[in-house]
């Protein structure tokens, strides 16, 4: 019976083994995948100099929301940019994030990063702009967003502009509530993904007020 038992364990032993070493495959696989495509998407940004830069520089001489020329800039980039395409760049340093966000929350777009949610509001005047990213596979971009704090900065960046949002309310949903989804007077950020990690349970939602818009220099450092 002991020499049933003991051979028992081991083979069960190496059934779970062989699972994490699956999962931790098939997550090193994913991350290395997403990790090419953000490598790509970041070199489709080089175009437009000033946002590739490793610390975009700003005009800090206008106003604090500019918005001179946004339809003729921003809205007309965003408008005319194909699924998957590259929507921006977002730098959250709460959550020592850097990476090209993508336009649509398909399957295929969250491959490639963050996705700007498209029944959504474009960044701009008014509106409430939805970003959604994995916390677990392809690279877990939004992997610390419970981590994040009121009165904690999101930059995110068009070819063109810096917004800058801060920070206002961190609550959890279950995946029906796509009111937080809906437009907004005043210009909001909603960050979601699920929770909690390696669960669809629930959403995690982060809402950030626009607080700053600068234009970019375009040959920034």
């Amino acid at each position: 019976m002991r020499h049933t038992g003991n051979v028992l364990s081991h083979a069960l032993g190496n059934v779970f083994l062989g699972i994490a070493v699956g999962l931790l495959g098939y997550y090193g696989l994913t991350s290395l995948l997403t990790w090419a495509e953000q490598g790509r998407l970041r070199h489709e940004l080089d175009r437009f100099g000033g946002v590739s830069a490793t610390v975009p520089q700003v005009d800090s001489t206008g106003p604090v929301l500019d918005f001179g020329d946004w339809e003729s800039t921003d809205k007309a980039y965003w408008d005319g940019l194909a699924e998957g395409g590259v929507f921006g760049r977002m730098v959250i340093e709460r959550m020592s994030l850097d990476a090209v966000v993508v336009k649509g929350v398909a399957v295929a777009d969250l491959k490639k990063g963050p996705g700007w949610v498209t029944y959504t509001d474009l960044p701009g005047p008014t509106g409430n702009c939805g970003i959604s990213g994995h916390r677990t596979t392809y690279l877990a971009p939004f992997r610390r967003i419970d981590q994040l704090e009121v009165g904690d900065v999101i930059d995110l960046y068009s070819p063109y502009r810096r917004y800058r949002y801060t920070v206002t309310r961190a609550f959890t949903v279950t995946p029906d509530k796509v009111e937080v989804f809906d437009t907004t007077e005043e210009p909001t950020l909603t960050l979601t993904a699920c929770h909690p990690p390696y669960s669809a349970r629930y959403r995690y939602i982060i809402q950030a007020d626009l607080t700053g818009v600068r234009r970019l220099d375009q040959g920034g450092s």
